[in-house]
């Protein structure tokens, strides 16, 4: 199989939507009129574009929108309906400032049915749709109409642009926590939202608060559907519990107004199919077992619920072959970004499956071991090709995982003065442990191999947003971390990490379950509040040089604006995730001036010079 690398090869003939993508496109055509040879008659568009009312009951997921192109969006909602077999569906795109959608840009006529839980997913790519235009877009059916959504086409490739707004996300564990950030992130002034995995996870809490998240506001709380004789299913393992996972997430209404807002071009991370997954293995427990079938079943989960432009062939038995995510997209001669899967083609975790333990340890040599990768072969020729050879100004690399080295030093382990860890021994391998082998750290050979040829290439502004370790981070992306050195060559460029949306932070984790934090599965020890703040401080500067920012104490999301004279990140969090009410405030703001690796803190009071 060939792996496309741009939008043409994304794109799918219409006579290829059902059997790779899980979309049947009847008809579609541009403005009011019915064009012939459609197959649609004017009576019937009649009827099918007739709206007697707006019912968003009748589309419980509201709608979203995903992948947008200069010509080109996905559009996405789900049907509430029990019929047997397909249902006829019609959609209509207006420009942004036709609020009654009297002068439609495009209509059309889809179809669902019970085989893809009545989601419906339509892969748009017309002339009618202009660069970096605002529209706006509902869905019909028997009258009925759903909340209208909103999204943004992307510039021509070689447009000037001036400006460029996003925002990323990640974690978002439903049950550990109310979507207040997103509430927020909802009302922000933005082109796209970036979500960079962990939308769904596959665990949730038992009566004993146990699972990989704490556990949070009772009415968040739920279990899979039955399974047989086993009535309280903690634990997602097949198609059903999949799309119920997602149904459940996206009846969230603050999740619903972001996709609502804004198209959102997304990537998966480990939850999507199992913790700390690699290829077809979960990875919490001893030896984990492939699981072909489980991760087939979360593959067609996410192609049906997420509104991304991806190939998908459902007929293929390898689910490592049949869906393929990483992608990248041109925002005029500004910004390119560039989305990669770190978990399809990972090697295994290094220094052996026979343990869990990949938590604050001391590593082994396999971690530096040539041949071992994240990314596979083909998906990182591609990826350097996108960030080497790319024309635009910035280059921003969708990671999931955090590329920068997190370690705990020595100083701060085993029977030194003022140890925080004092059980966890001093490393006999190196200047301490690393927090999680899970990450880029257990990847190092390739890492570097990936750092030197972007150097070689001498590529400028290169800029990594990541999710996955629920914690705000500012820091400097090195070939050497061993060297302390933040300036180039060793410094290649720059790397900012968003909290999570709920999913529990350091502070939750040292608090305990009985104060929304993790439970006694935690694989951190516990720590005291006190504690926890000296281990923040720890692990910046001291532990970690590359750090000049890190915070994980709250959730929130990040912001990039992204100019021709700079790059400005802005981490906003909120006051709380287990009230339904709460504030936001901004947590820390850096700037990274165009054509320089340099992090300038701008949030803070400049200091008065003294004579």
């Amino acid at each position: 199989m060939s792996e496309p690398g741009n939008w043409d090869d994304f794109y799918l003939d219409r006579k290829d939507f059902l059997k790779y993508s899980l979309t049947a496109s009847v008809a579609v055509w541009a403005g009011s009129m019915v064009p012939r040879g459609v197959g649609v008659s004017d009576a019937e568009a009649q009827e099918l574009f007739g709206v007697r009312a707006v019912t968003p009951e009748r589309f419980p997921q509201s709608v979203a929108s995903g992948d947008p192109q200069p010509n080109g969006i996905v559009l996405w909602t789900r049907l509430k309906s029990q019929a047997s077999g397909d249902v006829k569906i019609a959609y209509e795109v207006a420009r942004e400032a036709d609020t009654r959608f009297e002068n439609p840009v495009l209509r059309g006529v889809t179809e669902t049915n019970r085989n893809r839980d009545y989601t419906v997913k339509v892969e748009l790519k017309r002339p009618e749709l202009k660069p970096f235009g605002k529209y706006r877009y509902r869905f019909i059916y028997n009258g009925e109409s759903s909340r209208t959504g909103h999204f943004r086409t992307l510039p021509a490739p070689n447009a000037d642009i001036s400006r460029i707004r996003f925002g990323y996300i990640s974690c978002q564990d439903y049950t550990n926590g109310y979507y207040n950030a997103l509430g927020f992130l909802a009302d922000e002034d933005l082109d796209f939202v970036v979500h960079l995995g962990d939308y769904i996870y596959e665990t949730v809490p038992g009566d004993d608060g146990n699972a990989f998240q704490g556990g949070g506001p009772s009415d968040r709380q739920f279990v899979f559907p039955k399974n047989g004789e086993n009535d309280d299913r903690l634990e997602a393992t097949t198609l059903e519990d999949y799309r119920f996972a997602y149904k459940k997430y996206r009846s969230d209404r603050n999740l619903q107004r972001v996709h609502e807002n804004f198209a959102m071009i997304t990537v998966w991370d480990d939850h999507e199919f199992a913790n700390d997954c690699y290829g077809t293995h979960p990875s919490d427990q001893v030896n984990p077992p492939s699981q072909p079938g489980r991760l087939s079943a979360a593959n067609r989960a996410w192609a049906e619920y997420t509104p991304a432009g991806i190939f998908y062939n459902a007929g293929i038995e390898d689910p490592l072959r049949e869906i393929l995510i990483y992608r990248s997209f041109a925002f005029g001669d500004l910004m390119e970004l560039v989305m990669t899967d770190e978990r399809r083609y990972r090697s295994s975790h290094p220094c052996g499956e026979e343990t869990t333990d990949k938590v604050l340890t001391p590593g082994c040599e396999a971690m530096d071991a040539p041949g071992r990768t994240m990314l596979g072969n083909q998906q990182k020729e591609v990826f350097l090709d996108r960030i080497t050879l790319s024309p635009r100004k910035w280059k921003i690399w969708g990671n999931e995982t955090m590329v920068m080295q997190l370690k705990l030093a020595n100083t701060f382990l085993g029977a030194s003065e003022g140890a925080i860890f004092p059980e966890i021994p001093q490393s006999d391998r190196g200047d301490g442990v690393y927090f999680n082998l899970d990450q880029w750290d257990g990847y190092q050979a390739e890492r570097r191999e990936i750092t030197r040829r972007i150097r070689e290439a001498e590529t400028e502004n290169l800029v990594i947003i990541t999710g996955d370790i629920h914690t705000f981070v500012a820091g400097y992306v090195k070939e050497n971390y061993d060297n302390p050195i933040n300036e180039p060559p060793n410094a290649i460029g720059t790397a900012f990490v968003g909290g999570s949306v709920t999913s529990s932070n350091l502070l939750e984790i040292a608090l305990g379950a009985e104060n929304g934090g993790a439970g006694d599965n935690s694989r951190f020890p516990q720590l005291t509040q006190e504690a926890f703040s000296a281990l923040q401080t720890a692990i910046n500067k001291p532990s970690n040089p590359h750090f000049e920012f890190i915070d994980s104490s709250t959730h929130g999301y990040n912001l990039m604006e992204v100019t021709k004279d700079a790059l400005v990140c802005t981490m906003k969090a909120v006051t709380t995730t287990q009230e339904r009410d709460a504030d936001l405030y901004t947590l820390a703001q850096f700037r990274v001036p165009d054509g320089q690796i340099q992090i300038v803190r701008t949030d803070l009071p400049v200091p008065v010079s003294q004579p």
